[in-house]
């Protein structure tokens, strides 16, 4: 059986409904056991509820209706408890809360249990003593307080962590997974739009670049690759964009017609031609060219584009060859 991998989201639905419903297992025993027949028709609708949400998460691999529904589910269980079984049940207040920010986004989750939490009070509150009310509002704050900081903050890390996936560290350019989900986008558009105006790559090669990292030494090259990045950057419009392909090779994607995309091609050869790096070094590049042929696939794109830039290499370097059709 072929593994499917599991996003984030998937997996935290998929255990926190296996969770509830194993969890809450033994306490359906125990009620159908004492004849409890209300509170065993709560615990019965929720694993029932959870372990159809786990299903139809492991089948279809959507998560946001059974985000939903687990967090009602989690509202609803908490306060049915409370206004079946009394004061007593007030525990479980406390990890439906938490399962409100592990489900959802942090500012939902917080109006979601700020409500759960309002209406819990209002069961309790001629049950309790208003000693015991104050405890409970204030441990329920507490356990609120602390879920919403670490939600937000593990929220904000794996923004982080998905920017620094998709960009390069030396130059800040779109790293190669970046370029190969941009190439496989473009393409899928090209072909259902065949009219649509063709796309281009260029493939941009720094010439003798290993000399630099020889003679200079590694620091020197890793400078003049940002700085080189940061140049043809400079030099793009908002339908172009720059990876790094490796090494020193950069690729542009830009949603132009073939005749502005020889334009930047020049324009990008030129101006790194002119340009002063540190240490008095003068860098060329040999630039490769390829426009969307219909139905090749971005594999095939790719190398035409490396076929022409290795002809601009034997031609004599410092030169923009345009692909073969």
């Amino acid at each position: 059986m072929k593994y499917q991998k599991r996003s984030s989201e998937e997996q935290i639905v998929m255990s926190i409904s296996a969770a509830g419903a194993l969890c809450i297992l033994p306490f359906l025993i125990i009620r159908i056991y004492n004849q409890d027949w209300h509170i065993a028709l709560l615990n019965f609708s929720t694993i029932a509820i959870t372990s159809g949400l786990f299903a139809y998460v492991y089948l279809t691999k959507r998560t946001l209706l059974a985000r939903w529904l687990l967090s009602i589910t989690c509202m609803f269980i908490a306060s049915g408890t409370i206004w079946l079984k009394g004061p007593d049940q007030i525990v479980w207040t406390y990890p439906a809360i938490i399962c409100l920010f592990f489900i959802l986004p942090p500012n939902i989750a917080a109006l979601l249990s700020a409500f759960t939490v309002t209406l819990i009070g209002c069961l309790l509150f001629s049950d309790i003593s208003l000693l015991d009310n104050v405890r409970f509002y204030f441990s329920s704050l507490i356990t609120f307080i602390f879920s919403y900081a670490f939600a937000d903050r593990m929220l904000y890390q794996q923004a982080q962590l998905m920017i620094l996936s998709y960009k390069d560290p030396l130059t800040g350019v779109g790293n190669r997974r970046a370029m190969e989900e941009q190439l496989i986008s473009t393409v899928q558009l090209q072909r259902q739009r065949p009219s649509h105006r063709k796309a281009s790559l260029l493939l941009i090669d720094l010439d003798e670049f290993k000399k630099i990292n020889t003679q200079q030494g590694h620091a020197c090259g890793d400078n003049i690759l940002a700085q080189t990045a940061a140049l043809i950057e400079h030099l793009l419009s908002s339908d172009q964009h720059l990876f790094r392909f490796g090494g020193e090779e950069f690729v542009v994607l830009a949603n132009n017609d073939l005749e502005q995309t020889i334009n930047l091609a020049e324009n990008i050869r030129e101006t790194i031609n002119d340009f002063q790096f540190e240490k008095g070094i003068h860098l060329t590049v040999s630039i490769g060219l390829a426009e969307y042929q219909f139905d090749e696939t971005s594999f095939e794109w790719l190398g035409r584009a490396d076929t022409a830039m290795h002809q601009a290499k034997a031609a004599g370097r410092d030169l923009c060859c345009l692909a073969a059709s």
